[in-house]
């Protein structure tokens, strides 16, 4: 190759390098210090209960378990996050959910076999059950951000923030009758909110001027705050793809998923229904309860 030649090579290569620098430096530093994204939220819920314990009769013992997992269906619901930037490594990032959502949910009932505590004793029948439910979960959190790395198209913040829940549950219950126990009908409504601080992690990626790519969790402990009583924690993880139609507006899609868990003890006493000279029967355990959320997003953002 000539070396006029070699030199025209050269010229274009750095001046290919230099537009690609200057694309990926004018996507990262867009004028976005204030960012709002409206979306519609579609999840489904996965709510379970496991646990085990010990039943008495004052001499003998028995063991028992149980694991009921229940599936909801989807509907879309609000959901919104919003940015500001106070200087160039520092932001207030928050974001809000609001998931409800009407459920039946049936068991068909089981047999316990009590030879285990009373010799010779016969199996009890326990009673089918249909529940008619209503789960409400709603969730704002704030959060200080500082970006620990930052470069013209990657960002790494860490953050620590404070988060409000407020956690519903109602439900009316009916069981069916067996040959000791009558049907019974009962209806449940339990209901908590309060502050938890919670920690912040955010990842950042502008491939090119229009592209943003996110990744966000937080995480928080029940016993940090007052949401709740039970001991468990709260995490959640979104993934955010983010293509902008002009400077100030632009259109979204991802995946979010959260999770509360929570664990607690209990104690109690059986009684034998009338007739049945036996018990009472002293109980207690340990019971874990366990609300997956989850599911695609998509909305519109703007940047002012």
């Amino acid at each position: 190759m000539s070396r006029p030649a070699s030199r025209l090579a050269l010229a274009l290569l750095s001046t290919a390098i230099l537009a690609t620098v200057a694309t990926a430096a004018q996507a990262q530093n867009r004028d976005d210090r204030f960012v709002l994204r409206l979306s519609a939220f579609n999840p489904e819920a996965e709510l379970g209960f496991s646990g085990h314990g010990v039943v008495t009769d004052g001499s003998s013992d028995a063991t028992f378990g149980f694991d009921e997992s229940f599936d909801t269906g989807r509907e879309w619901r609000p959901r919104g996050a919003v940015g500001f930037r106070i200087s160039e490594r520092q932001a207030l990032v928050g974001n809000f959910y609001d998931y409800r959502r009407d459920e039946t949910w049936e068991y068909g009932g089981n047999v316990l076999d009590t030879g285990t505590i009373i010799p010779g004793g016969d199996a009890i029948e326990i009673p089918g059950a249909r529940i008619d439910g209503r789960l409400s979960f709603r969730l704002a959190n704030l959060n200080y951000e500082y970006a620990v790395v930052k470069n013209d198209s990657f960002e790494w913040g860490l953050g620590l923030g404070v988060t409000y829940a407020k956690l519903e549950a109602f439900a009316n219950g009916t069981s069916t009758g067996t040959d000791l126990v009558d049907p019974q009908f009962e209806t449940v409504s339990w209901e908590r909110d309060g502050f938890s601080p919670g920690l912040h992690t955010r990842l950042t990626w502008t491939p090119a001027e229009r592209w943003t790519v996110g990744l966000e969790a937080q995480y928080l402990d029940t016993t940090w705050g007052d949401i709740l009583e039970e001991d468990g924690h709260f995490e959640r993880g979104g993934l955010l793809v983010e293509y902008m139609v002009s400077e100030r507006v632009g259109l979204h899609v991802g995946y979010d998923w959260f999770r509360l868990k929570l664990k607690d003890q209990y104690r109690g006493t059986a009684r034998a229904p009338d007739g049945i000279d036996a018990g009472p029967f002293p109980y207690s355990g340990n019971v874990t309860g366990d609300l997956k959320v989850h599911g695609p997003m998509a909305g519109v953002t703007f940047r002012f």
